[in-house]
């Protein structure tokens, strides 16, 4: 912003003929443009909480039921359910279904149990055949949701449209102290409008809510120690995550092969 106010004072002015029709014309577009995009993304935004949320509910349901079973097949379904949220973490929920073969073998144990004995448990096993199907329904809508929306040609037409902004802006001032500072004003608003369009798109605006502490937050109610990749809490998207918490550490960064786990008191 301060930028822009000094660019105001410090670059000529040009009375242009046709400055009102150009700013009229390169506005229209702009908006157009810009509103269909960012009602989407922001529509895209609202439909990955509620997947996410309905997501880790069902999986910490999961875990409560499990344990009505009892047993062996309460351990294993424990185990597996937690290593998925591991590697729900992990992977980019743009990549979620990446993580299918982590999330489905928490069905498996299920396959073992021939019969249950007692109302409570045989609801709880039913429940859990379930979750079969309803669970997979969230994370499919998370890989539908999570991906950009915005497209490169997209990203063109607002660029070339708002660079005519900024410039009929800046070129078609005034000399006058309000003319000046009403085009920096101006100006900055188109640059911050993409910006908002960028973060919400690209979901970095609740990154660190939505990609990790979400499932941490299912981690903290099954009772496990909370988790996080080294890369995010060295990129700063996590800042003093409550101890004691688990990292997640990777020999080579652009592979979440060979991950070591280490424990942070």
């Amino acid at each position: 912003m301060a930028i822009l106010i000094v660019l105001s004072f410090a670059l000529p002015i040009v009375h242009l003929t046709n400055a009102d029709s150009i700013l009229t014309s390169a506005t229209f577009l702009f908006s157009v443009i810009y509103g269909f995009e960012i009602s989407v993304v922001i529509g895209n935004f609202s439909a990955l909480k509620t997947a996410l949320a309905i997501e880790t509910a069902g999986l910490t349901t999961i875990y409560k039921l499990a344990d009505i079973l009892g047993g062996e097949s309460f351990r294993k379904i424990g185990e597996n359910l937690e290593n998925y949220i591991l590697m729900a973490i992990d992977v980019p929920l743009a990549d979620h279904l990446k993580t299918d073969p982590e999330f489905f073998k928490i069905f498996e144990p299920l396959k073992e149990i021939s019969e249950v004995n007692g109302a409570q448990r045989e609801q709880a096993l039913q429940y859990l055949n379930e979750a079969i199907y309803y669970v997979p329904q969230s994370r499919n809508q998370v890989a539908e949701v999570a991906p950009r929306f915005v497209d490169n040609s997209v990203w063109v037409m607002l660029g070339f449209l708002a660079t005519i902004l900024v410039m009929v802006l800046f070129i078609g001032r005034d000399a006058d102290l309000f003319s000046q500072l009403t085009a920096a004003v101006f100006s900055a608003t188109v640059i911050g409008a993409l910006m908002l369009l960028d973060e919400i798109d690209s979901n970095r605006i609740r990154e660190a809510h939505l990609e990790y502490e979400m499932f941490n937050n299912t981690l903290k109610a099954i009772g496990k120690p909370g988790y996080y990749p080294e890369f995010a809490i060295k990129s700063g998207i996590i800042n003093n995550p409550v101890r004691p918490y688990r990292v997640g550490i990777f020999p080579n960064p652009s592979s979440l092969d060979g991950r070591k786990i280490e424990v942070v008191n």
